[in-house]
């Protein structure tokens, strides 16, 4: 029997995941900052005053992660948590001037490790790959709904 083409994909891009992710926390330990503290950085950079709800949909992390995120970017001063008045039970999170800085100083890192990583590829192979993988994850989203239609 053939092997589909297909075979073997999820190791590929677990691998390739785990060890971007492992690229990017050595470039980042400098900064005493990890992949995931600065992803809920940049979300707040991109929309402050987001709720741990909305970071826990937008970084894909469970609410124990987020919390653990957060609190760990409180203590080093780089966000700060306030009521949220439309849900007395909720805060909303707020960059704080060091965590504003703390982003100028580390937004080159990303950038270069992703030049690096991909220096090997024409723009047009990174173009078809992201286009690629947008493909995948629509359908992977797809048969994710189906999959759990069936078992409700």
């Amino acid at each position: 029997m053939e092997n589909h083409p297909s075979e073997k994909l999820s190791v590929i891009f677990y691998r390739v995941n785990r060890n971007y992710q492992y690229l990017m926390a050595l470039h980042l330990k400098p900064f005493q900052i990890t992949p995931e503290q600065w992803n809920v950085l940049k979300y707040l950079q991109e929309q402050d005053g987001l709720t741990p709800k909305d970071l826990t949909y937008m970084a894909d992390k469970d609410k124990t992660t987020i919390t653990r995120i957060i609190e760990t970017l409180v203590e080093r001063g780089t966000v700060t948590k306030e009521m949220n008045p439309d849900d007395r039970r909720s805060f909303r999170i707020f960059l704080t001037d060091t965590g504003r800085e703390l982003i100028r100083e580390v937004q080159p890192i990303p950038d270069l490790v992703n030049k690096k990583v991909c220096r090997e590829l024409s723009v047009e192979q990174i173009i078809g790959l992201k286009e690629m993988l947008y493909l995948m994850q629509t359908q992977i989203s797809h048969e994710i709904e189906i999959y759990a239609d069936r078992d409700s």
